[in-house]
Protein backbone atom coordinates (compact mmCIF):
# COMPACT_ATOMS: atom_id res chain seq x y z
CA UNK A 1 0.00 0.00 0.00
CA UNK A 2 1.50 3.56 -1.32
CA UNK A 3 1.90 6.09 1.61
CA UNK A 4 1.42 9.54 0.89
CA UNK A 5 4.46 11.98 2.16
CA UNK A 6 2.92 14.35 5.02
CA UNK A 7 3.81 17.56 2.85
CA UNK A 8 1.61 15.96 0.21
CA UNK A 9 -1.49 15.57 3.20
CA UNK A 10 -0.91 18.82 4.18
CA UNK A 11 -1.30 20.56 0.88
CA UNK A 12 -4.20 18.00 0.09
CA UNK A 13 -6.05 19.22 3.18
CA UNK A 14 -5.51 22.70 2.50
CA UNK A 15 -6.87 22.70 -0.82
CA UNK A 16 -10.15 20.85 0.61
CA UNK A 17 -10.06 23.84 3.18
CA UNK A 18 -9.73 26.20 0.30
CA UNK A 19 -13.00 24.51 -1.70
CA UNK A 20 -15.36 24.23 1.62
CA UNK A 21 -14.42 27.95 2.32
CA UNK A 22 -15.47 29.11 -0.86
CA UNK A 23 -18.61 27.10 -1.32
CA UNK A 24 -19.52 28.42 2.07
CA UNK A 25 -19.37 32.16 0.69
CA UNK A 26 -20.53 31.34 -2.58
CA UNK A 27 -23.60 29.97 -1.47
CA UNK A 28 -22.99 26.92 -4.36
CA UNK A 29 -23.81 23.54 -2.44
CA UNK A 30 -20.59 21.26 -2.55
CA UNK A 31 -21.23 18.43 -4.73
CA UNK A 32 -19.15 15.42 -4.13
CA UNK A 33 -16.98 14.29 -7.03
CA UNK A 34 -17.73 17.42 -9.19
CA UNK A 35 -14.47 19.38 -10.31
CA UNK A 36 -14.08 22.94 -10.98
CA UNK A 37 -16.61 25.60 -9.84
CA UNK A 38 -19.18 27.64 -10.83
CA UNK A 39 -18.53 31.36 -10.60
CA UNK A 40 -21.69 33.46 -11.21
CA UNK A 41 -21.35 37.10 -10.95
CA UNK A 42 -23.16 40.11 -12.45
CA UNK A 43 -22.29 44.14 -12.78
CA UNK A 44 -24.42 46.94 -13.58
CA UNK A 45 -22.62 49.73 -14.64
CA UNK A 46 -22.87 52.74 -14.01
CA UNK A 47 -23.77 52.95 -10.11
CA UNK A 48 -26.11 56.04 -9.87
CA UNK A 49 -28.80 57.06 -13.04
CA UNK A 50 -30.82 59.79 -13.48
CA UNK A 51 -34.20 59.36 -14.90
CA UNK A 52 -33.82 58.78 -18.54
CA UNK A 53 -30.59 57.82 -18.27
CA UNK A 54 -29.01 53.90 -19.54
CA UNK A 55 -27.78 51.14 -17.01
CA UNK A 56 -26.18 48.03 -18.38
CA UNK A 57 -26.69 44.69 -16.65
CA UNK A 58 -23.72 42.10 -17.65
CA UNK A 59 -24.52 38.17 -16.03
CA UNK A 60 -21.19 35.82 -16.35
CA UNK A 61 -21.78 32.18 -15.80
CA UNK A 62 -18.19 30.40 -16.53
CA UNK A 63 -16.51 27.65 -14.68
CA UNK A 64 -13.03 27.10 -13.18
CA UNK A 65 -10.35 24.64 -11.89
CA UNK A 66 -9.99 24.33 -7.97
CA UNK A 67 -6.40 23.16 -8.11
CA UNK A 68 -4.72 23.62 -10.33
CA UNK A 69 -6.35 22.91 -13.32
CA UNK A 70 -9.30 20.84 -11.94
CA UNK A 71 -9.73 18.60 -9.25
CA UNK A 72 -7.82 15.81 -7.99
CA UNK A 73 -8.02 12.55 -10.80
CA UNK A 74 -6.49 8.73 -10.19
CA UNK A 75 -5.50 7.47 -13.36
CA UNK A 76 -4.76 3.72 -14.37
CA UNK A 77 -2.23 3.62 -17.64
CA UNK A 78 -2.93 -0.39 -19.15
CA UNK A 79 -0.02 -0.09 -21.63
CA UNK A 80 0.32 -3.22 -24.22
CA UNK A 81 3.31 -5.28 -24.32
CA UNK A 82 2.24 -8.09 -26.77
CA UNK A 83 4.84 -9.28 -29.75
CA UNK A 84 3.30 -6.73 -32.60
CA UNK A 85 4.19 -3.84 -30.06
CA UNK A 86 8.07 -4.60 -30.79
CA UNK A 87 10.35 -1.30 -31.56
CA UNK A 88 9.81 2.11 -32.17
CA UNK A 89 5.98 1.55 -31.26
CA UNK A 90 7.08 0.01 -27.72
CA UNK A 91 9.65 3.11 -27.12
CA UNK A 92 7.25 5.80 -28.22
CA UNK A 93 4.32 4.15 -26.01
CA UNK A 94 6.28 4.29 -23.23
CA UNK A 95 7.31 8.01 -23.71
CA UNK A 96 4.07 8.75 -24.15
CA UNK A 97 2.71 7.36 -20.67
CA UNK A 98 5.79 9.02 -19.48
CA UNK A 99 4.79 12.64 -20.69
CA UNK A 100 0.90 11.85 -19.20
CA UNK A 101 2.64 10.70 -15.73
CA UNK A 102 4.63 14.62 -15.98
CA UNK A 103 1.33 16.44 -17.20
CA UNK A 104 -0.20 14.87 -13.64
CA UNK A 105 -0.95 17.35 -10.52
CA UNK A 106 0.58 17.06 -6.98
CA UNK A 107 -2.96 15.82 -5.54
CA UNK A 108 -3.03 12.90 -8.67
CA UNK A 109 -2.54 9.71 -8.29
CA UNK A 110 -1.61 7.00 -11.42
CA UNK A 111 -1.55 3.46 -11.41
CA UNK A 112 0.60 1.31 -14.28
CA UNK A 113 -0.47 -2.35 -15.41
CA UNK A 114 1.15 -4.07 -18.45
CA UNK A 115 -0.42 -6.65 -20.39
CA UNK A 116 -0.01 -9.35 -23.23
CA UNK A 117 -0.93 -12.94 -22.49
CA UNK A 118 -1.11 -12.12 -18.82
CA UNK A 119 -1.84 -8.64 -16.85
CA UNK A 120 0.48 -7.53 -14.23
CA UNK A 121 0.19 -4.33 -11.84
CA UNK A 122 3.49 -3.00 -11.94
CA UNK A 123 3.14 -0.07 -9.75
CA UNK A 124 -0.24 0.78 -7.52
CA UNK A 125 -1.51 4.06 -7.30
CA UNK A 126 1.14 6.63 -6.61
CA UNK A 127 0.89 10.07 -5.61
CA UNK A 128 2.01 12.40 -8.39
CA UNK A 129 4.36 14.55 -6.78
CA UNK A 130 8.03 14.86 -7.74
CA UNK A 131 9.17 12.13 -6.01
CA UNK A 132 5.99 9.87 -7.48
CA UNK A 133 6.33 10.97 -10.70
CA UNK A 134 10.10 9.42 -10.76
CA UNK A 135 8.81 6.36 -9.43
CA UNK A 136 6.36 5.79 -11.79
CA UNK A 137 8.08 6.48 -14.94
CA UNK A 138 11.00 4.48 -13.65
CA UNK A 139 7.95 1.63 -13.58
CA UNK A 140 7.03 2.13 -16.88
CA UNK A 141 10.61 1.79 -17.95
CA UNK A 142 10.97 -1.17 -16.38
CA UNK A 143 7.71 -2.75 -18.32
CA UNK A 144 9.84 -5.93 -20.29
CA UNK A 145 10.39 -6.38 -24.36
CA UNK A 146 6.98 -7.10 -26.20
CA UNK A 147 6.19 -10.68 -26.77
CA UNK A 148 3.21 -12.80 -26.51
CA UNK A 149 -0.76 -12.77 -27.72
CA UNK A 150 -3.30 -9.80 -27.23
CA UNK A 151 -5.28 -10.74 -23.64
CA UNK A 152 -7.43 -7.56 -24.01
CA UNK A 153 -10.44 -8.69 -22.01
CA UNK A 154 -8.03 -9.64 -18.83
CA UNK A 155 -6.36 -6.46 -19.29
CA UNK A 156 -9.57 -4.64 -19.49
CA UNK A 157 -11.06 -6.30 -16.29
CA UNK A 158 -8.11 -6.20 -14.01
CA UNK A 159 -7.94 -2.45 -14.73
CA UNK A 160 -11.72 -1.82 -13.56
CA UNK A 161 -11.11 -4.22 -10.48
CA UNK A 162 -8.42 -1.92 -9.20
CA UNK A 163 -9.40 1.23 -10.00
CA UNK A 164 -12.77 0.48 -8.17
CA UNK A 165 -10.96 -1.07 -5.19
CA UNK A 166 -8.50 1.86 -4.59
CA UNK A 167 -9.82 4.51 -6.14
CA UNK A 168 -10.45 7.69 -3.69
CA UNK A 169 -14.00 8.71 -3.62
CA UNK A 170 -13.20 12.39 -3.86
CA UNK A 171 -11.62 11.42 -6.94
CA UNK A 172 -12.04 11.81 -10.77
CA UNK A 173 -11.16 8.01 -11.27
CA UNK A 174 -9.85 7.37 -15.50
CA UNK A 175 -8.82 4.30 -17.11
CA UNK A 176 -6.26 4.85 -20.29
CA UNK A 177 -6.37 1.62 -22.13
CA UNK A 178 -3.33 1.35 -25.11
CA UNK A 179 -3.67 -1.58 -27.75
CA UNK A 180 -2.34 -2.20 -31.61
CA UNK A 181 -4.05 -5.25 -31.64
CA UNK A 182 -7.34 -7.28 -31.44
CA UNK A 183 -8.23 -9.90 -28.94
CA UNK A 184 -6.54 -12.77 -29.54
CA UNK A 185 -6.35 -14.63 -26.45
CA UNK A 186 -9.44 -14.80 -23.82
CA UNK A 187 -13.10 -13.34 -23.91
CA UNK A 188 -13.18 -11.67 -27.08
CA UNK A 189 -17.24 -11.53 -27.51
CA UNK A 190 -17.89 -7.36 -27.69
CA UNK A 191 -20.75 -8.28 -25.15
CA UNK A 192 -18.62 -8.96 -22.57
CA UNK A 193 -16.32 -6.16 -23.16
CA UNK A 194 -19.29 -3.00 -23.10
CA UNK A 195 -20.10 -5.50 -19.40
CA UNK A 196 -16.73 -4.34 -18.12
CA UNK A 197 -17.29 -0.80 -19.49
CA UNK A 198 -20.69 -0.34 -17.93
CA UNK A 199 -19.74 -2.26 -14.97
CA UNK A 200 -16.77 0.70 -14.65
CA UNK A 201 -19.08 3.81 -15.71
CA UNK A 202 -21.21 2.92 -12.54
CA UNK A 203 -18.47 3.19 -10.53
CA UNK A 204 -17.62 6.94 -11.89
CA UNK A 205 -14.60 5.48 -14.08
CA UNK A 206 -14.04 7.25 -17.39
CA UNK A 207 -12.65 4.49 -20.06
CA UNK A 208 -10.82 6.02 -22.62
CA UNK A 209 -9.23 3.64 -25.76
CA UNK A 210 -6.13 4.33 -27.68
CA UNK A 211 -5.78 2.84 -30.82
CA UNK A 212 -2.25 2.31 -32.44
CA UNK A 213 -1.71 1.46 -36.17
CA UNK A 214 1.66 0.85 -37.82
CA UNK A 215 3.84 1.07 -40.98
CA UNK A 216 2.63 -2.05 -42.47
CA UNK A 217 -1.03 -2.61 -41.46
CA UNK A 218 -3.05 0.70 -41.04
CA UNK A 219 -5.14 -0.11 -38.84
CA UNK A 220 -4.73 -3.68 -37.05
CA UNK A 221 -6.77 -2.92 -33.97
CA UNK A 222 -10.59 -3.17 -33.88
CA UNK A 223 -11.93 0.11 -34.00
CA UNK A 224 -15.49 -0.80 -33.79
CA UNK A 225 -14.53 -2.96 -30.52
CA UNK A 226 -12.43 0.31 -28.70
CA UNK A 227 -15.25 2.82 -30.11
CA UNK A 228 -18.09 0.10 -27.93
CA UNK A 229 -15.74 0.19 -25.29
CA UNK A 230 -15.13 3.87 -24.64
CA UNK A 231 -19.17 4.79 -24.93
CA UNK A 232 -19.81 2.34 -22.32
CA UNK A 233 -17.24 3.66 -19.87
CA UNK A 234 -18.13 7.37 -20.42
CA UNK A 235 -14.97 8.21 -21.99
CA UNK A 236 -13.68 8.57 -25.55
CA UNK A 237 -11.80 6.25 -28.11
CA UNK A 238 -8.73 7.66 -30.05
CA UNK A 239 -6.61 6.50 -33.05
CA UNK A 240 -2.90 7.11 -33.46
CA UNK A 241 -1.98 6.04 -36.83
CA UNK A 242 1.58 6.35 -36.26
CA UNK A 243 3.06 5.74 -32.55
CA UNK A 244 4.49 9.38 -32.88
CA UNK A 245 0.98 10.62 -32.27
CA UNK A 246 0.49 9.09 -29.06
CA UNK A 247 2.13 11.66 -27.13
CA UNK A 248 -0.44 14.27 -28.33
CA UNK A 249 -3.08 11.47 -27.55
CA UNK A 250 -2.38 11.36 -24.27
CA UNK A 251 -2.04 15.30 -23.51
CA UNK A 252 -5.38 15.48 -25.02
CA UNK A 253 -7.10 12.39 -22.45
CA UNK A 254 -5.09 14.48 -19.60
CA UNK A 255 -6.24 17.73 -20.25
CA UNK A 256 -9.99 16.23 -20.73
CA UNK A 257 -10.02 14.44 -17.73
CA UNK A 258 -8.71 17.65 -15.73
CA UNK A 259 -11.52 19.83 -17.20
CA UNK A 260 -13.84 20.45 -14.81
CA UNK A 261 -17.40 18.79 -15.08
CA UNK A 262 -20.18 21.35 -16.90
CA UNK A 263 -23.25 23.01 -15.89
CA UNK A 264 -26.56 21.81 -17.34
CA UNK A 265 -29.97 22.82 -17.50
CA UNK A 266 -28.81 26.40 -16.50
CA UNK A 267 -32.10 28.51 -15.75
CA UNK A 268 -31.52 32.32 -15.38
CA UNK A 269 -34.34 34.47 -14.23
CA UNK A 270 -33.69 38.39 -14.03
CA UNK A 271 -36.19 40.46 -12.18
CA UNK A 272 -36.64 44.07 -13.19
CA UNK A 273 -38.20 46.28 -11.27
CA UNK A 274 -40.27 47.80 -13.54
CA UNK A 275 -41.59 51.01 -11.08
CA UNK A 276 -38.24 52.08 -12.03
CA UNK A 277 -36.78 50.96 -14.62
CA UNK A 278 -37.57 49.70 -18.20
CA UNK A 279 -35.75 46.54 -20.75
CA UNK A 280 -34.46 47.52 -23.28
CA UNK A 281 -35.09 44.21 -25.31
CA UNK A 282 -31.23 44.49 -26.37
CA UNK A 283 -29.77 41.35 -24.77
CA UNK A 284 -26.92 40.18 -26.49
CA UNK A 285 -28.28 36.25 -25.55
CA UNK A 286 -31.99 36.15 -27.02
CA UNK A 287 -33.92 35.40 -23.93
CA UNK A 288 -36.24 32.71 -23.75
CA UNK A 289 -39.14 34.29 -22.32
CA UNK A 290 -39.66 37.84 -21.72
CA UNK A 291 -42.68 38.30 -19.08
CA UNK A 292 -44.68 41.40 -19.04
CA UNK A 293 -44.49 41.67 -14.90
CA UNK A 294 -40.02 42.70 -16.15
CA UNK A 295 -39.08 39.10 -15.81
CA UNK A 296 -36.42 38.23 -18.32
CA UNK A 297 -36.11 33.77 -18.39
CA UNK A 298 -33.29 32.69 -20.20
CA UNK A 299 -32.80 28.61 -20.70
CA UNK A 300 -29.23 27.35 -21.61
CA UNK A 301 -28.82 23.94 -22.26
CA UNK A 302 -25.07 23.76 -20.72
CA UNK A 303 -21.84 25.73 -20.01
CA UNK A 304 -18.44 24.33 -20.05
CA UNK A 305 -15.08 25.22 -18.77
CA UNK A 306 -14.35 26.04 -22.64
CA UNK A 307 -16.54 29.01 -23.13
CA UNK A 308 -18.61 30.86 -20.63
CA UNK A 309 -22.40 32.40 -21.20
CA UNK A 310 -22.62 35.95 -20.80
CA UNK A 311 -25.50 38.29 -21.18
CA UNK A 312 -25.45 41.94 -21.54
CA UNK A 313 -28.57 44.26 -21.75
CA UNK A 314 -29.40 47.71 -20.75
CA UNK A 315 -32.22 49.49 -18.99
CA UNK A 316 -33.71 53.06 -18.82
CA UNK A 317 -33.99 54.70 -15.62
CA UNK A 318 -37.97 55.98 -14.63
CA UNK A 319 -36.51 57.63 -11.61
CA UNK A 320 -33.38 58.10 -9.82
CA UNK A 321 -32.17 54.50 -10.02
CA UNK A 322 -28.76 53.07 -7.76
CA UNK A 323 -27.45 49.93 -7.95
CA UNK A 324 -27.25 47.91 -4.26
CA UNK A 325 -25.77 44.72 -3.02
CA UNK A 326 -28.63 44.20 -0.46
CA UNK A 327 -30.99 42.45 -2.92
CA UNK A 328 -30.40 39.90 -5.58
CA UNK A 329 -33.43 39.49 -8.25
CA UNK A 330 -31.00 37.69 -10.33
CA UNK A 331 -31.79 33.56 -9.71
CA UNK A 332 -29.41 30.71 -11.71
CA UNK A 333 -30.23 27.50 -11.18
CA UNK A 334 -28.56 24.63 -13.18
CA UNK A 335 -27.56 20.46 -12.52
CA UNK A 336 -24.00 19.29 -11.94
CA UNK A 337 -23.01 15.66 -11.91
CA UNK A 338 -25.40 13.75 -10.17
CA UNK A 339 -26.58 16.76 -8.22
CA UNK A 340 -29.76 19.00 -9.56
CA UNK A 341 -30.82 22.38 -9.03
CA UNK A 342 -28.12 23.98 -7.56
CA UNK A 343 -29.55 27.49 -6.45
CA UNK A 344 -27.66 30.72 -6.68
CA UNK A 345 -29.15 34.26 -5.58
CA UNK A 346 -27.47 36.99 -7.31
CA UNK A 347 -26.52 40.29 -6.49
CA UNK A 348 -26.88 43.30 -7.14
CA UNK A 349 -29.94 45.02 -7.98
CA UNK A 350 -31.58 48.61 -8.64
CA UNK A 351 -33.29 50.55 -6.25
CA UNK A 352 -34.65 54.23 -5.37
CA UNK A 353 -32.35 55.61 -2.28
CA UNK A 354 -34.62 58.55 -0.72
CA UNK A 355 -34.47 59.53 2.35
CA UNK A 356 -36.20 62.86 3.71
CA UNK A 357 -36.78 65.54 7.07
CA UNK A 358 -40.45 66.11 6.28
CA UNK A 359 -41.23 68.35 9.15
CA UNK A 360 -39.38 69.90 12.02
CA UNK A 361 -40.64 71.89 15.52
CA UNK A 362 -39.36 73.27 18.40
CA UNK A 363 -41.25 74.11 22.07
CA UNK A 364 -39.79 77.54 21.80
CA UNK A 365 -38.21 79.99 19.50
CA UNK A 366 -36.51 82.50 22.03
CA UNK A 367 -34.71 81.48 25.38
CA UNK A 368 -32.61 82.48 27.67
CA UNK A 369 -29.15 80.85 28.31
CA UNK A 370 -29.01 77.63 29.85
CA UNK A 371 -32.21 76.94 28.78
CA UNK A 372 -33.37 73.41 26.85
CA UNK A 373 -35.07 73.63 24.04
CA UNK A 374 -36.97 70.55 22.92
CA UNK A 375 -37.19 70.02 18.82
CA UNK A 376 -38.97 66.95 16.63
CA UNK A 377 -39.00 66.03 13.23
CA UNK A 378 -40.46 63.25 10.74
CA UNK A 379 -38.21 61.55 8.70
CA UNK A 380 -39.34 59.33 5.69
CA UNK A 381 -38.03 56.97 3.48
CA UNK A 382 -39.50 57.02 0.24
CA UNK A 383 -37.19 54.80 -1.75
CA UNK A 384 -38.09 51.17 -2.50
CA UNK A 385 -35.80 48.93 0.05
CA UNK A 386 -35.85 49.47 3.90
CA UNK A 387 -32.97 52.11 5.08
CA UNK A 388 -30.75 52.41 8.31
CA UNK A 389 -29.69 55.93 8.54
CA UNK A 390 -28.16 58.33 10.94
CA UNK A 391 -30.45 61.56 11.57
CA UNK A 392 -28.46 64.64 13.67
CA UNK A 393 -29.12 67.90 15.28
CA UNK A 394 -27.19 70.57 14.29
CA UNK A 395 -26.73 74.02 15.46
CA UNK A 396 -24.91 76.54 13.09
CA UNK A 397 -23.77 73.49 11.54
CA UNK A 398 -22.20 71.77 14.61
CA UNK A 399 -23.58 68.60 15.40
CA UNK A 400 -25.09 68.65 18.42
CA UNK A 401 -26.51 64.75 18.92
CA UNK A 402 -27.47 61.63 16.38
CA UNK A 403 -29.38 59.15 16.65
CA UNK A 404 -29.74 55.88 14.32
CA UNK A 405 -33.24 54.99 12.73
CA UNK A 406 -34.62 51.93 10.36
CA UNK A 407 -37.31 52.65 8.25
CA UNK A 408 -39.40 50.40 5.97
CA UNK A 409 -40.00 51.40 2.60
CA UNK A 410 -42.50 54.14 2.54
CA UNK A 411 -43.09 55.14 6.51
CA UNK A 412 -41.92 57.65 8.51
CA UNK A 413 -41.12 58.43 11.85
CA UNK A 414 -40.92 61.05 14.51
CA UNK A 415 -37.54 61.41 15.99
CA UNK A 416 -36.75 63.51 18.96
CA UNK A 417 -33.82 65.85 20.33
CA UNK A 418 -33.17 68.48 22.88
CA UNK A 419 -30.52 71.28 22.74
CA UNK A 420 -29.10 72.82 26.24
CA UNK A 421 -28.15 76.03 25.89
CA UNK A 422 -25.45 76.59 28.77
CA UNK A 423 -22.42 76.73 26.65
CA UNK A 424 -23.90 78.82 23.99
CA UNK A 425 -23.99 82.79 24.09
CA UNK A 426 -26.76 84.98 23.50
CA UNK A 427 -27.13 85.14 19.78
CA UNK A 428 -29.33 83.56 16.72
CA UNK A 429 -29.12 80.30 16.14
CA UNK A 430 -29.57 78.30 12.88
CA UNK A 431 -31.02 74.89 14.39
CA UNK A 432 -31.13 72.20 11.78
CA UNK A 433 -32.63 68.54 11.89
CA UNK A 434 -30.69 66.30 8.74
CA UNK A 435 -31.45 62.89 7.77
CA UNK A 436 -28.47 60.91 6.71
CA UNK A 437 -25.94 63.93 7.37
CA UNK A 438 -22.82 61.19 6.77
CA UNK A 439 -24.22 60.44 3.11
CA UNK A 440 -24.48 56.90 3.52
CA UNK A 441 -27.24 56.19 1.63
CA UNK A 442 -25.82 56.14 -1.94
CA UNK A 443 -28.30 57.09 -4.39
CA UNK A 444 -29.96 59.51 -2.14
CA UNK A 445 -30.82 63.47 -3.01
CA UNK A 446 -29.77 65.52 -0.50
CA UNK A 447 -31.37 68.42 -1.15
CA UNK A 448 -34.93 67.33 1.17
CA UNK A 449 -33.01 65.88 4.15
CA UNK A 450 -32.73 69.30 6.06
CA UNK A 451 -35.23 71.27 8.01
CA UNK A 452 -34.57 74.61 9.66
CA UNK A 453 -35.96 76.54 13.06
CA UNK A 454 -34.15 79.76 13.51
CA UNK A 455 -33.85 80.28 17.97
CA UNK A 456 -32.84 83.58 19.53
CA UNK A 457 -30.70 82.36 23.18
CA UNK A 458 -30.92 85.66 25.17
CA UNK A 459 -29.04 86.52 28.26
CA UNK A 460 -29.99 85.59 31.84
CA UNK A 461 -30.36 87.76 34.89
CA UNK A 462 -29.64 86.88 38.53
CA UNK A 463 -31.69 88.66 40.82
CA UNK A 464 -32.21 88.25 45.27
CA UNK A 465 -35.99 88.43 46.50
CA UNK A 466 -35.25 91.97 48.32
CA UNK A 467 -34.39 94.01 45.51
CA UNK A 468 -36.90 92.43 43.69
CA UNK A 469 -39.52 93.27 46.24
CA UNK A 470 -38.45 97.00 46.56
CA UNK A 471 -39.02 96.54 42.80
CA UNK A 472 -42.43 96.06 43.50
CA UNK A 473 -43.53 97.85 46.97
CA UNK A 474 -41.57 101.26 45.88
CA UNK A 475 -43.41 101.92 42.90
CA UNK A 476 -47.09 101.16 44.87
CA UNK A 477 -46.30 103.49 47.46
CA UNK A 478 -44.66 106.67 45.42
CA UNK A 479 -47.40 106.27 42.75
CA UNK A 480 -50.33 107.59 44.78
CA UNK A 481 -48.47 110.25 46.46
CA UNK A 482 -47.40 111.53 43.08
CA UNK A 483 -50.94 111.30 41.61
CA UNK A 484 -52.39 113.41 44.61
CA UNK A 485 -49.80 116.09 44.33
CA UNK A 486 -50.29 116.10 40.93
CA UNK A 487 -54.00 116.09 41.55
CA UNK A 488 -54.11 118.93 44.43
CA UNK A 489 -51.99 121.16 42.35
CA UNK A 490 -54.56 121.01 39.30
CA UNK A 491 -57.22 121.55 41.81
CA UNK A 492 -55.21 124.28 43.75
CA UNK A 493 -55.89 123.14 47.32
CA UNK A 494 -52.21 124.05 48.07
CA UNK A 495 -53.18 127.53 47.29
CA UNK A 496 -54.93 128.07 50.97
CA UNK A 497 -52.27 128.42 52.62
CA UNK A 498 -51.27 131.21 50.18
CA UNK A 499 -54.16 133.09 49.78
CA UNK A 500 -54.25 133.29 53.99
CA UNK A 501 -53.80 137.26 54.80
CA UNK A 502 -51.30 138.54 55.72
CA UNK A 503 -50.45 139.19 59.55
CA UNK A 504 -50.64 143.05 59.61
CA UNK A 505 -51.90 143.59 56.61
CA UNK A 506 -55.58 145.07 56.23
CA UNK A 507 -58.32 142.18 55.83
CA UNK A 508 -62.28 142.74 54.48
CA UNK A 509 -64.85 140.57 54.45
CA UNK A 510 -65.43 139.02 51.09
CA UNK A 511 -64.75 136.16 48.93
CA UNK A 512 -60.58 135.04 48.10
CA UNK A 513 -59.67 132.62 45.61
CA UNK A 514 -59.34 129.79 48.15
CA UNK A 515 -61.00 126.57 47.19
CA UNK A 516 -63.11 124.23 50.26
CA UNK A 517 -61.10 121.04 50.25
CA UNK A 518 -63.92 118.72 50.25
CA UNK A 519 -66.02 120.28 47.67
CA UNK A 520 -62.99 122.13 45.85
CA UNK A 521 -65.61 125.64 46.15
CA UNK A 522 -64.48 128.62 46.83
CA UNK A 523 -64.44 129.70 50.09
CA UNK A 524 -65.68 133.03 52.03
CA UNK A 525 -63.54 134.83 54.63
CA UNK A 526 -65.05 136.43 57.84
CA UNK A 527 -62.07 138.59 59.22
CA UNK A 528 -64.04 139.56 62.45
CA UNK A 529 -64.31 135.65 63.24
CA UNK A 530 -61.00 134.58 61.09
CA UNK A 531 -62.24 132.13 59.69
CA UNK A 532 -63.27 130.55 56.13
CA UNK A 533 -66.62 129.15 55.38
CA UNK A 534 -67.38 126.62 52.52
CA UNK A 535 -71.67 127.87 51.47
CA UNK A 536 -71.99 124.09 49.63
CA UNK A 537 -71.11 122.35 52.41
CA UNK A 538 -72.54 124.96 55.37
CA UNK A 539 -69.45 124.55 57.48
CA UNK A 540 -66.36 126.32 58.40
CA UNK A 541 -63.07 125.22 57.29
Amino acid sequence: MDRIPLVDRLKGAFAVVLLLSFYSLSGIPEVKGVFGTVITTKTITPSLALPGQSLTVKINITISGVVPAGGPVDSCLVIDRTGSMFGQKFVDAKDAAKTFVDEQNATDRSMIIEFAEQTRVRMNFTTTNDAGKIELKQSIDGIISPYGYTNLYAALQTSVDEVIAQGRPEALTAILLLTDGRPTIGITETAKFVEQAQRAADNGIAVYTIGLGGPSVPDPVNATLLQEIATAGNGKYYFAPTSSQLEEIYLTISAEIHKPEPAVNVRITERLPTSIVTYNNDATEAPTTVFPNGTIFWLVPQVTSDQAWVATFTVTALKRVAVVQSISPTTIIYDRAESVDIRVDLPPGMAVREVATISMASNATSVSQGDTVHYNATVANYGTISESFAVGLFVNRSRISTTTVSLANGTTRLVDFNWNTSSFNPSLYNVSIVADPDRTVFGDDPTNNTRTIMTTVGPRYETSILPLLMMVIIPLAVIPLVAAALLGRRRGYFARMAARPVAGAPVTAGTYPMVCPRCYRQLTYYPNLKRWYCQPCQRYV
